[in-house]
Order: C-alpha cells, then sequence, then structure tokens
C-alpha cells in the first residue's frame, strides 16, 4: 500500500475516533445550531445573547448536580428552541433516549412537523445523525426518530401508551399546566413517564409552562419547590435588582376615538419606576442594564432542583407598550385578562 494511501487511512481513523466535545447546551447551540425560517422571525445561527436568560435553563441540563428543570415562564420567551436545543445538543453529543410530551397526541404531531424536522433539516450535525423520516428502512415516524445511540419519542399527555415503556435519560414535558389530570386510567402523565427514567443516574427531567390560574397550577408548585430563580434587571440609579413588573411601569397614553365615537386609551410608551429608588427609565435604558436570576430558595439545590421565572418584560421580542396595550385593552373582561 502507497504511503499516501496510509496516511489517508490514518487521517480519517484519527478523526474518527476523536472525542466529541463536551459542551454545555448553550455552547453547542452558539456553534452548531441554526433557526428555520417556518419557525423563527429571526432565521440563521442561534446566538444565546440574543435572550440571556436562556443560558442558565440551557445549561442547568447539563448540570450533574440538578435532576429537574423548571421554568414558569410568559409566551415569547424561546421556550421551544430552549427545548430544541437540549434535544439536539444531547442527540448529536452524548446519545440517550429522549422523550417529549405534549399536551395531546395531536400537538405532539404539530410539534413533529413544524419545530423538530425543521431544525433537523436546517442544522448539519443534526441532519447528519437523524435519519430520514421518508425512508422505508429508516424506522422513523413523525413521533419517533432515531438516531445513532438513542431516539426522540414524540408523546402526548393524553395518551398512556407512549408514556410507559422504554427507558429514557431525558423528559422534557411542554405547557404542563394544559396536561390532563390522568393519562387515560394511568394516572398523573408526568409522574408515569417519570418512571421510565430510573435506570439512569445521570436523568434530567425539564418541565415548562405558562402558568394559569393561582392555585391550580402544577408550573407554580413545581417552581415553589425550586431554587425560585427570577430573572431581574439593575438599577441604573441605585444600583438594587429588581423583578421587572406591571405593578412598577408606567405609563404615557393618548385618549382616541373611533369611527363610532368611542373612546380608546392607546398607549404611546411604557417606563420603569423602581421600587426603592423612584427614578424613571425608559425601556431601551432597562434593556442595557446588567441583568442575572436571583434565587429566592437557593437551598432547593440539595434537592437537585432548579426553577426559573421570566416574565414579559425580559423578552426581547415583546415591546413594553404592546403588553401594556394588551392590559388596557383587556381591562374588564375576565377571560381576557386571564390570557394576558
Amino acid at each position: 500500500m502507497e504511503k499516501k494511501t496510509v496516511r489517508l487511512f490514518q487521517r480519517i481513523a484519527a478523526r474518527s475516533l476523536r472525542p466529541l466535545p463536551n459542551l454545555t447546551v448553550s455552547d453547542w447551540a452558539d456553534q452548531y445550531r441554526m433557526l428555520s425560517s417556518e419557525s423563527s422571525a429571526e432565521p440563521g445561527r442561534w446566538r444565546t445573547d440574543r435572550a440571556p436568560y436562556q443560558r442558565a435553563i440551557m445549561d442547568a441540563f447539563t448540570d450533574l448536580d440538578v435532576r429537574r428543570v423548571v421554568v414558569m415562564s410568559c409566551s415569547q420567551i424561546g421556550k421551544s428552541d430552549i427545548m430544541n436545543n437540549v434535544i439536539g445538543r444531547f442527540a448529536h453529543l452524548a446519545p440517550a433516549p429522549i422523550l417529549m410530551i405534549q399536551p395531546t397526541v395531536d400537538m405532539a404531531q404539530d410539534y413533529s412537523k413544524s419545530r423538530i424536522a425543521p431544525m433537523i433539516r436546517d442544522t448539519k450535525v443534526l441532519r447528519d445523525i437523524f435519519q430520514d423520516v421518508k425512508s422505508r428502512e429508516s424506522g422513523n415516524t413523525i413521533l419517533s426518530k432515531l438516531f445513532p445511540g438513542g431516539r426522540l419519542i414524540m408523546g402526548g399527555a393524553n395518551s398512556p401508551a407512549g408514556l410507559a415503556s422504554r427507558p429514557i435519560k431525558i423528559l422534557l414535558a411542554d405547557e404542563v399546566d394544559r396536561f390532563p389530570d390522568s393519562a387515560g386510567t394511568e394516572g398523573d402523565p408526568v409522574d408515569l413517564a417519570a418512571k421510565r427514567m430510573t435506570t439512569f443516574w445521570d436523568r434530567t427531567m425539564g418541565l415548562f409552562s405558562t402558568p394559569t390560574n393561582a392555585g391550580e397550577s402544577r408550573i407554580e408548585v413545581e417552581y415553589m419547590e425550586g431554587t425560585q430563580e427570577e430573572w431581574q434587571h439593575r438599577c441604573p440609579n441605585c444600583g438594587e435588582f429588581h423583578l421587572l413588573t406591571h405593578r412598577n411601569m408606567v405609563m404615557d397614553t393618548e385618549t382616541v376615538k373611533d369611527g363610532r365615537k368611542k373612546e380608546h386609551i392607546h398607549v404611546k410608551s411604557v417606563s420603569w419606576r423602581c421600587p426603592d429608588c423612584g427614578f424613571t427609565f425608559s425601556e431601551n435604558e432597562m434593556r442595557r442594564q446588567p441583568q442575572k436570576y436571583v434565587a429566592k430558595n437557593p437551598t432547593a439545590i440539595r434537592n437537585h432542583v432548579r426553577s426559573f421565572f421570566v416574565n414579559c418584560w425580559a423578552s426581547p421580542w415583546i415591546s413594553w407598550a404592546d403588553v401594556m396595550q394588551e392590559w388596557v385593552d383587556a381591562k374588564g373582561d375576565p377571560e381576557r385578562e386571564k390570557v394576558v
């Protein structure tokens, strides 16, 4: 065999035997993930710094001291892409069986088609390992996708069939406040799925949801049992960190009349007033301030549970004026107020 051929085989062997990097989920996403035009307003390469509150949530899944990650949040904070990055990172670098649960089987099918399939197609390292669902020999379906060393299973909380069979290492439960109390007659869907994780010492469960009614919200209960980490902003004047809430928002409004002479309140701008020093700052000023998670119950880490709270004021995709306009428009209508 010629020397050139020998050296070629040596290079191929060395490259194939080289261990994969042990990246956190956020580092993996920054290096490999591509956002798809069907599911993102900002398609192209992923940037964790675009919404920095996502970093700690994602990286908790590769922290061996954490067994349960709880995220109580508003909509439009990038929750789906956080879960997708967890799936992508483990499928690529630490293959294992993964289960994602949606409230219903129909929602699981839709999520697989609209979120998972585009991610696999547009992220090269995933396209290389996930087999084509269209191939008859792939063994893949919409709700079950194979990759070397593991499988991604999608299921509905209303169907016990997909929740109580094979062992799983990573469990992602989306919108748990909309789960039924029981998967058929089998019992609580999260508990049912969690039983499949017992054989993995490094298992991790992620529970995600927007909260529903206080006192009836499962995600609220799970959040309170964790570290209760709030995403807070620093006041530019006094330097104290605060959770931004609507109670400290100051609106500049005007009253306008429609064609039927009915009056409407139009929100022109919104500012935040610091509850400590009383100074007021614009949305742009607060977005430029240092931000971080502040744990209200840090000792919960002893139980291997990290819980996070992110509200709409932190999202880079929602303007403060739009949020307060929704609130003003919904006032007096209990159902609309509940949505806001």
